[in-house]
């Protein structure tokens, strides 16, 4: 029998989800199908488990456990070598993929049932814990974990109901280590029943994660089809988490693609569902236009949307770092006034994104103001060159 002994802690990532509203479901749906739904988020908790947080090399010092029953799920993940901000954001990414097949794989195997979409809240945490040994195959290997931490991860959890965005809420602990992920946070201050009456609390409001796909796979490649949908015909998104995911999943399979051809057209389609919208605020959709303009060379415009992104999320380390480095190449260069800089790409955004919105008058006046700016900048450039 395993036995704790008072040296015996470790740092353990804590992760909990759980479906929302699951009494409301099982009234609703009867017996058989509520526990035909059951069984299809354990088992899809249990496969993408094991794919986002494979068991760590064999170690006396490493414990990964995952497990659902009923409408929750865990997993505890525990190894001296674990780079924690890496295994945040696998975590992260893990509960947008499994609220993805709630959403849109069980829905549509079961349409003629209402209600048609399960819902799920994720609590993620870092805390140290105590763990006991025991001895298998003649090694002593942690065999168990508890402590005051894994309670305040399901606290955390529980905060989900209260969510905006993606009902995804990590402790103040778990964001620290998320120094440099294109991850963006709302936060507030929610009371911990039994624990805290106020803890600072971070739901994830917008992000770029590393989806961890097999192509191969029935659910993952309805997935697939449907992120290219919505990419489309973004009407049908009524859900914020959702626009985090169609970028997410293109950005996938634009890294994946063998070919150069299909890398680009998976780029294109997340380029056009970034710029569908003269109005969008979502932060990750500007970051994957700044993105696209860094790459471009024109730092002007990625500074600005960096700018526009920062203003509201000045935590946001991974936007700070790219801001300074536009900063650093447009100082290099030999630019004009900022405000003609200013006019001149807003004028361009409107030509190349937007020209619906805008009259044959408009039109001409722009490409007035960009042929104007233009020319000034080279003719200064020739003026430098001689001088």
């Amino acid at each position: 029998m395993a036995k704790f002994s008072k040296q015996d802690t470790i740092e353990a990532l804590l992760v909990f989800a759980d479906i929302i509203d699951s009494s409301k479901y099982s009234a609703i749906l009867g017996y058989t199908e509520y526990a035909n739904r059951l069984l299809n988020f354990q088992d899809t908790f249990k496969s993408l488990s094991q794919r986002y947080f494979p068991a760590p090399h064999k170690s006396p010092e490493s414990y990964c456990h995952a497990d659902a029953r009923g409408d929750e799920g865990i997993i505890f993940y525990a190894s001296t070598e674990m780079d924690f901000g890496e295994n945040i954001s696998r975590a992260i990414a893990f509960l947008f993929h499994l609220k993805a097949h709630l959403r849109f794989v069980f829905s549509e195997e079961n349409v003629d049932c209402a209600p048609q979409q399960l819902g799920i809240g994720g609590g993620i945490h870092v805390g140290k814990v105590a763990f006991a040994k025991e001895l298998k195959d003649k090694r002593s290997v942690i065999d168990h974990l508890e402590g005051f931490a894994i309670n305040y991860a399901k606290r955390i959890e529980s905060c989900s109901r209260s969510g905006k965005y993606s009902r995804v809420f990590l402790s103040k602990e778990a964001v620290g280590f998320l120094k440099d992920a294109p991850i963006l946070f709302s936060n507030s201050v929610e009371p911990l029943k039994g624990i805290e009456d106020k803890a600072e609390v971070y739901e994830v409001q917008s992000g770029l994660l590393e989806m961890k796909f097999d192509e191969q796979d029935f659910g993952d490649k309805q997935l697939i089809r449907e992120a290219k949908r919505l990419a489309k015909s973004p009407k049908d998104i009524d859900e914020a988490w959702i626009k985090s995911f169609i970028v997410s999943v293109l950005d996938l399979l634009h890294r994946n693609a063998l070919m150069i051809n299909i890398q680009k057209d998976y780029y294109k389609k997340q380029l056009e569902f970034a710029w569908r919208d003269p109005i969008e605020d979502d932060p990750i959709l500007l970051y994957i236009r700044a993105r696209d303009f860094s790459i471009k060379k024109e730092f002007t415009q990625q500074m600005r949307y960096l700018k526009v992104i920062l203003d509201k999320h000045p935590k946001f380390i991974h936007a700070k770092k790219r801001l300074i480095e536009a900063c650093w190449q447009i100082a290099k260069g030999k630019s004009e006034p900022a405000e003609l800089i200013y006019t001149r790409d807003m004028a361009k955004e409107f030509m190349e994104c937007y020209p619906y919105l805008l009259t044959d008058g408009d039109k001409g006046q722009f490409q007035a103001i960009i042929d104007e700016v233009n020319k000034n900048a080279k003719r200064k450039c020739r003026n430098f060159i001689k001088s």
